[in-house]
């Protein structure tokens, strides 16, 4: 099993979409998975994972 380290990246979501808004918008974790990897691992585009949330980690299954 190879280890991956990804950064978690900030996702700015703002309140009205599509209008100026004057409010703070909220900010989110996001995390992007891209690569050969995933399909060595049995995952391909258009496929639907399952992410099961654990405490201290993500189990991602195919």
């Amino acid at each position: 099993m190879k280890i991956r380290e990804i950064k978690v990246r900030e996702f700015i979501e703002s309140k009205r979409k599509g209008r100026p808004s004057y409010s703070k918008p909220s900010t989110k974790p996001q995390l992007v998975l891209t690569g050969l990897w995933l399909k060595e691992a049995g995952i391909d585009a258009g496929n639907t994972v399952k992410i099961q949330v654990l405490e201290d980690r993500l189990v991602i299954t195919a």
